[in-house]
């Protein structure tokens, strides 16, 4: 891998960027790597032989090592043509700085057409394999069965009057498995932990923060604690599940009914999976007192019988190639004279000023689509959400309030927009909370929820007009406290949705773009036509980075069928 000095490179091309009408240190920093690392690559090609660019065109003879057309003597072969694509690095440099998409994910500049990432998670136990070693505490993944998994528990909790937190249950509820010949077989009280047998015996502790599936903890023996006469032995009075049942077998069975409340569902299942918990994700506080207590430490007794828990490493590495976009030209001698003697226009610049803007344009769209994605992605886990008919907590149906039949009276177009922005900052916290690291940043939505945003009171004009955005692009229309309002020139006036999302560093989870080659130039004469023909491509790649990235964007969506915001 190239290693550059980034602190030089940064010196070296910030006063270019600037006179480039490119503002702020971030787009510096990473414009100035990504400009260092594409002079070398171009210097590649120099380097190697005598010439640069198309000059120097040499006879095409033969070479003996086939594919050898860059004259490298020191490859066995003859010289080839010197055909070969051009980096051109002021052309890479317009692109990346009039691509306004880029303002919404952070950038990690490649040296090479492929980067690998390396994450460490921190998970409760450290089992290898999770179904067959039965960790302590773990996540199960019903499957095709978890809509009827949820009911089942969700009717627990709530017949009992249990209160959940972020990740987890106010009080310990304890379930029975449907396992032949256990205690748990003739019913129980959620509420009371078993004493005399642990057999058939599990903890409910809550659904997961990120996926919303719901998370156990067996019970195992401690060595200490049945020691007897004989030694250390097994005691399936003090163990979970026996010692033949795997852990998704044993959930498999289902669930015994409990003999304080009604539940609603079904309680067996047929499909399920085991998954280690992130202690980063879902914190489980009673972990560390061993489940003895969630409230207070262990005694001395407690603590010399148990042993103590375990969270270890988990080490995952991610390859990101970079994918190709690429579009050319056509032009014909007489257009170029025509054009230039009637309008004086020099067509043959003007088209790759044309080419420069439709792969800005696509890259940001690609951008867009790919953050509305991770969106409609948390959507899943928000409040209030069953299926995609359905509305979140951060849903708006204006129809509601104007005329509807939940309206509480006296309400107004401005309090409507005035919800809007609620809504928003409602998401926002939500974002705050369940991603941690930190409150959104800005809104990319259509022109018409972003008019309705704008005749708001506290709403900021965009106090800077960029002087490199092209028209067709997104484009920012102005700031809401310290939010960013983008609108999305290609978003139907009645697509209704806003994205609240945050922007975050490359080392943090999120959408990152990633370039190798902004601009790479391949130009020649048409033997047809004796005219010059153009093809500008990019490389690069749009990838979701970090543990659960989709967890710092919402997607917002907002019913208005009587038009009342526009």
């Amino acid at each position: 891998m190239v290693e550059i000095n980034l602190e030089k490179a940064k010196k070296k091309w910030t006063p270019l960027l600037e006179n480039m009408g490119v503002s702020g240190s971030e787009r510096h920093e990473w414009m100035s790597e990504y400009a260092e690392y594409h002079q070398v690559n171009e210097n590649a090609y120099s380097n190697l032989g005598n010439f640069n660019g198309m000059q120097g065109v040499r006879n095409p003879n033969v070479a003996a090592n086939p594919g050898n057309s860059l004259g490298v003597s020191d490859f066995g072969g003859d010289t080839g043509s010197g055909d070969y694509g051009q980096q051109l690095l002021p052309v890479a440099m317009k692109i990346a700085a009039q691509t306004i998409g880029l303002d919404l994910v952070s950038v990690k500049p490649t040296p090479g057409p492929k980067i690998d990432l390396m994450y460490i998670d921190f998970a409760y136990d450290d089992n290898t394999n999770p179904t067959n070693e039965r960790p302590q505490v773990f996540k199960i993944d019903f499957g095709t069965d978890k809509d009827n998994a949820k009911q089942y528990l969700e009717s627990i909790i709530e017949g009992e009057g249990i209160r959940k937190s972020v990740g987890g249950l106010k009080e310990r509820v304890f379930l029975g498995l449907n396992i032949t010949d256990t205690e748990a077989d003739t019913g129980y009280d959620p509420l009371v932990e078993p004493t005399e047998g642990k057999l058939g015996f599990v903890e409910f502790l809550g659904f997961s923060r990120i996926d919303l599936k719901p998370m156990f903890r067996i019970f195992r023996q401690a060595n200490v604690a049945t020691q007897g006469p004989s030694g250390y032995s097994f005691d399936q009075s003090q163990n979970s599940l026996p010692k033949e049942t795997a852990v998704t077998e044993a959930f498999e069975s289902g669930f015994v009914d409990p003999s304080t409340s009604g539940v609603t569902g079904s309680g067996t299942f047929s499909d399920s999976s085991v998954e280690l918990v992130s202690a980063l994700e879902d914190h489980l506080p009673a972990f560390s007192a061993n489940f003895e207590s969630d409230k207070y430490p262990q005694t001395r007794e407690q603590e010399e019988e148990n042993y103590p828990g375990i969270i270890a490493p988990r080490v995952q590495s991610k390859t990101i190639q970079a994918g190709t976009i690429e579009i050319t030209t056509s032009l014909k001698r007489t257009e170029i004279e025509d054009i230039k003697a009637n309008l004086g226009i020099d067509i043959v610049q003007k088209m790759e000023s044309i080419l420069v803007n439709e792969l800005s344009q696509t890259i940001s769209k690609q951008i867009v689509d790919k953050l509305f994605e991770m969106g409609d992605l948390n959507r899943e886990s928000a409040p209030g959400y069953v299926d995609d008919s359905s509305d979140t907590v951060f849903d708006l149906n204006v129809d509601n309030y104007l005329g509807g039949t939940v309206s509480p009276g006296g309400e107004t177009s401005h309090a409507v927009q005035r919800r809007l922005v609620t809504k928003i900052l409602h998401a926002s916290n939500y974002l705050a909370t369940e991603g941690r690291v930190g409150p959104a940043q800005f809104v990319v939505t259509n022109g018409k929820l972003a008019a309705a945003l704008s005749d708001i009171s506290g709403y900021t004009i965009n106090p800077t007009k960029s002087s490199v955005n092209s028209t067709g692009q997104l484009y920012p229309m102005g700031t809401i406290g310290d939010v960013q309002i983008y609108v999305d020139p290609y978003m139907l006036y009645n697509d209704n949705r806003m994205l609240v999302a945050r922007k975050n560093n490359p080392d943090q989870p999120g959408i990152v773009f990633v370039p190798y080659l902004m601009a790479q130039s391949i130009s020649l004469l048409s033997e047809a036509t004796f005219a010059p023909r153009m093809l500008l491509r990019s490389r690069y790649a749009v990838a979701e980075l970090g543990f659960y990235p989709q967890k710092q964007y919402m997607t917002i969506r907002v019913t208005d069928g009587s038009n009342i915001l526009a």
